[in-house]
C-alpha cells in the first residue's frame, strides 16, 4: 500500500513538472537551429543555432551561436549578458580533420557531452547519449533556484529531450546535479 501511494505521487509530481514544461512556448524550428534551453525561472529561451557565413559555410572559428528568444517581453530577440554566456554558454572543440564536427562542453553541466555534425540532408545538428541511445538534441530544460535577477544559485536537474536516432521515438532523460 505504501508503495503504491509513494508511485502515486512521485508520478503526480512527474506529471506536474512535464506539464508546467509543455506550457512553455516552442520555438520554431529553423535549418540552422540546434536545440532550445529553457529553464524554471521564465519561459524566456535560448536558441543555440550554427552560425553560417555568407558563402553558406559553417563558421570554423565560432560555430554555433546562442541567443535569447525573450516571451516575456513580446518575444523579442536579445542577445545573453556577459553572465549568461558563462553559465548557458558551451565550448566548442573541432573533433575531425576538416572541422565539420565540433564537440560542445558547458562548464557548469559536464555531463553532457553535445556532438554537432552535418546530417544527410545538408543541415547540422546535434546529438547525445540520451538513456544509452544516440539522440537528435531538441530540447534542453534546467529546474534551478535563482536569485531574483534570474541569475542561477543551484541546479537541481536538467532534462534533455530529443528523436532517438535507433527508434525515431521521443527519448528524455533528467539528470539530476
Amino acid at each position: 500500500m505504501k508503495y503504491h501511494l509513494l508511485t502515486g505521487i512521485l508520478l503526480i509530481i512527474n506529471l506536474n513538472v512535464t506539464q508546467a514544461q509543455t506550457s512553455y512556448p516552442v520555438p520554431q524550428k529553423t535549418g540552422k537551429m540546434l536545440f532550445y534551453l529553457q529553464r524554471s525561472f521564465n519561459k524566456n529561451t535560448i536558441i543555440f543555432e550554427t552560425e553560417i557565413l555568407a558563402d553558406n559555410k559553417l563558421n570554423k572559428e565560432r560555430p554555433v551561436k546562442m541567443y535569447w528568444i525573450r516571451y516575456e517581453e513580446d518575444s523579442r530577440i536579445a542577445e545573453l549578458t556577459l553572465i549568461q554566456r558563462k553559465i548557458f554558454g558551451l565550448k566548442c572543440t573541432s573533433i575531425d580533420e576538416t572541422n565539420s564536427s565540433f564537440l560542445l562542453i558547458n562548464n557548469k553541466f559536464s555531463k553532457l557531452n553535445i556532438i554537432v555534425k552535418e546530417s544527410s540532408l545538408g543541415y547540422y545538428k546535434a546529438y547525445l547519449e540520451i538513456n544509452n541511445q544516440l539522440t537528435e538534441l531538441e530540447r534542453v530544460f534546467i529546474k534551478a533556484t535563482n536569485n531574483p535577477l534570474g541569475i542561477p544559485l543551484s541546479f537541481e536537474y536538467i532534462e534533455v529531450s530529443g528523436i532517438s536516432t535507433e527508434s525515431g521515438k521521443l527519448n528524455t532523460e533528467r539528470i539530476i546535479l
